[in-house]
């Protein structure tokens, strides 16, 4: 009796360390078939490169280049294609530039990836382009990038943009979950999201907010085919392991004393930060109230780019 359970006992052991490891194999087999099915695909033809501290820097321009510059910087898993409704506005009585941060969209994807060395490109590029005295914008992270620049180049920028960002760098345990899963799993788990449209679509509805018209195909695509080149998993990944790019919050107040002019602006649907988080924002930075985009989300520069143009026209003709 005490033998026919100890070998009951024994056999529902092998059973189920035969169904763990056929599990493991048959993930394993997959996420190989996975990547293996997904190659990396090239950057579009014609594009606009800078080199900028001995690496290509992607950029986009639009206006007459006589007219006041005005450099428009990107938040995370964006690029300058997320600009495009609100630049084209913008071209109107401006000269207007956007480019891809280091890690996205068709830019070189060297390392590091810190605020510190994203400042670092936005210094170098303004150089390469021969900007002077540009109005900055920041969309989200790209807010965090401006905050280290103005904080180590105080007087290059003629007035700064906060939108849908509030400059402060954020830390979550994104480090603590991709040490737990296999490299390999990683690359399957990253190549699967990147090409399920309905995804992406998802997240981007839901980040955009329910008044955001929905993605085309040729503006889904233009969200994809940057994830999908050369070095853009391993980019991602390594902006995963640390914090969101930004500053502290004493060092976000110490921009009051540089005395840039600034404004936020902020949608009333931001899925991110609140309207209260505009208005510390505003105080920390020493900007005027927020502009606040009644019904826009967290991508209001794509769901309303008439009101947030309009918004950064008129701070502009404040300066004049």
């Amino acid at each position: 009796m005490f033998s026919r359970k100890n070998r009951a006992r024994g056999l529902l052991r092998f059973t189920l360390l035969g169904l763990i490891l056929g599990s493991f194999i048959s993930v394993l087999l997959i996420s190989e078939l996975i990547v293996a099915t997904n190659p990396p695909v090239k950057p579009p033809l014609g594009l606009s490169y800078v080199n900028t501290n001995g690496y290509q820097t992607r950029f986009q321009q639009w206006g007459a280049s006589s007219k006041r510059p005005i450099v428009l910087i990107h938040g995370a898993f964006e690029s300058s294609d997320s600009w495009v409704p609100v630049a084209t506005l913008l071209a109107r009585s401006n000269h207007v530039e956007a480019y891809d941060l280091k890690g996205y969209g068709y830019t070189s994807h060297v390392g590091p990836y810190t605020a510190e060395a994203l400042a670092q490109q936005l210094y170098a590029y303004l150089l390469a382009r021969k900007l002077s005295h540009p109005i900055l914008v920041g969309h989200s992270l790209g807010a965090g990038v401006i905050a280290r620049f103005v904080l180590d180049h105080p007087h290059v920028a003629a007035g700064i943009v906060f939108l849908d960002g509030d400059g402060l760098q954020l830390t979550y345990p994104g480090k603590f979950f991709t040490d737990l899963i296999p490299s390999l799993y990683l690359s399957a788990l990253y190549q699967t999201a990147i090409h399920s449209g309905f995804l992406i679509r998802t997240i981007f509805s839901a980040a955009c907010g329910r008044h955001c018209r929905p993605l085309s195909s040729q503006a889904l695509a233009a969200i994809q085919r940057p994830l999908e080149v050369v070095g853009a998993e391993a980019a991602l990944l390594a902006y995963a392991q640390h914090p969101i790019v930004g500053v502290t919050v004493p060092q976000l107040r110490r921009l009051r004393s540089v005395g840039i002019p600034s404004v936020v602006i902020f949608g009333s649907k931001d899925s991110e930060f609140s309207a209260r988080s505009a208005y510390q924002t505003a105080t920390r930075i020493g900007a005027p109230s927020p502009t606040i985009i009644r019904g826009a989300g967290h991508l209001s520069m794509w769901s309303n780019p008439v009101q947030v143009a309009n918004a950064i026209d008129r701070f502009i003709g404040r300066l004049n």
